[in-house]
């Protein structure tokens, strides 16, 4: 569903905000350090437990997800409606890579002089859990007239565009 170009600017240098929902609606947000696709299907996104634990606390196995990936540069931007199809402890291999993109991530904010406070609080490799999820639907979110725009997902009869 997700084309090539697009799978490689999420798991890219960009900005990635999660949001999930408890059984009253009310909405959780976190960010994600670092994102990679498993398959053909399936994207994981590393999120610390410590700094997010409200999002984390509303997602089991089919509970919907939103992540959306931003390029500070521009702000082209895509969000991604899910169903979570598991939930992992990060290892050694996972925090490396969330390692690499907190610097990518940093420098990236730092040459649009972004002072390293507010970075060093919204990225973490604290307590690291993967989160693996399955995309239904892709919106390209980037302002302009283009914006809210549904690039690919369900189609009425259910299937996947």
């Amino acid at each position: 569903m997700i084309e090539a170009e697009v799978a490689t600017f999420i798991e890219g240098a960009v900005m990635t905000i999660l949001a999930s929902r408890d059984a009253a609606m009310v909405a959780a947000i976190g960010r994600g350090v670092g994102t990679r696709r498993i398959d053909a299907a399936t994207f994981e996104t590393l999120v610390s437990r410590a700094q997010w634990p409200h999002l984390l606390a509303n997602l089991q196995p089919a509970a919907p997800l939103a992540v959306t990936f931003v390029r500070a540069e521009d702000y082209r931007c895509y969000q991604i409606k899910a169903e979570v199809t598991g939930l992992a402890e990060a290892g050694e291999e996972d925090r490396a890579r969330a390692l690499s993109y907190i610097a990518a991530m940093s420098a990236r904010l730092g040459a649009l002089e972004v002072p390293p406070r507010p970075i060093t609080a919204w990225l973490t490799d604290r307590d690291l859990l993967r989160i693996a999820y399955r995309p239904l639907a892709l919106y390209a979110q980037t302002p302009g007239p283009q914006a809210g725009q549904r690039l690919a997902g369900r189609t009425q009869g259910g299937g996947v565009a």
